[in-house]
């Protein structure tokens, strides 16, 4: 790897494990094996590194969501191949993803542009599906903003509140992306028919 991709796994390692607000640039150098000014270098201090880490995270959401949703027939498939994508996607870019979900609800001003580029983009596709489905959906750009939440957060729960325990397992993988379409699909309620 080069310095700038120690530099940026680095980040991305010490973020997810910790925040970015604990994480100072010496911590980065250090887990990257580099002297800090390379930091300022590349990325022109801690915040461009973070904003470069999010750019990754967003292209790699949309990577996932994107072909799952050019393909998909039918709503059911939609919810299905779009979290196993997400998920299988979060598992190969673990790090990467925590941060961007860490940072995907704040309204850090370094990140805000990137922040509402990815729900703006995300809607957009998740909206085209509906409609070229022949399905209907809410215009009022509040519900739509909280839909794509909703559902990324949902596929993401286990990100988002408890560090990625199912992540490595398969089995817990398939379980849980199974729950997330069910309610996605059905309700919560149908969960204990």
């Amino acid at each position: 790897m080069t310095k700038k991709e120690l530099i940026f796994h680095a980040g991305a390692k010490l973020f997810a494990e910790r925040s970015y607000d604990t994480v100072g640039i010496r911590d980065i150098a250090n887990e990257a094996g580099v002297n800090s000014a390379m930091i300022s270098y590349y990325y022109g201090g801690k915040s461009g590194l973070l904003r470069d880490i999010f750019i990754r995270f967003s292209s790699l959401i949309m990577g996932s969501i994107e072909p799952v949703l050019e393909k998909t027939t039918d709503i059911n498939q939609m919810g299905t191949h779009t979290a196993k994508s997400l998920l299988t996607s979060a598992r190969a870019n673990r790090d990467i993803y925590l941060v961007g979900l860490k940072e995907f609800n704040r309204r850090r001003d370094e990140l805000v542009d990137l922040r509402d580029e990815l729900q703006e983009r995300g809607w957009a596709n998740f909206s085209h599906t509906l409609d070229r489905l022949g399905l209907t959906h809410k215009g009022d750009n509040d519900y739509a903003d909280m839909t794509f939440t909703v559902v990324i957060g949902m596929v993401f729960s286990d990100y988002l509140l408890g560090g990625g325990t199912y992540i490595d397992d398969d089995t817990k993988v398939e379980k849980y992306t199974n729950i997330v379409t069910t309610i996605l699909r059905h309700g919560s309620a149908h969960l204990w028919k």
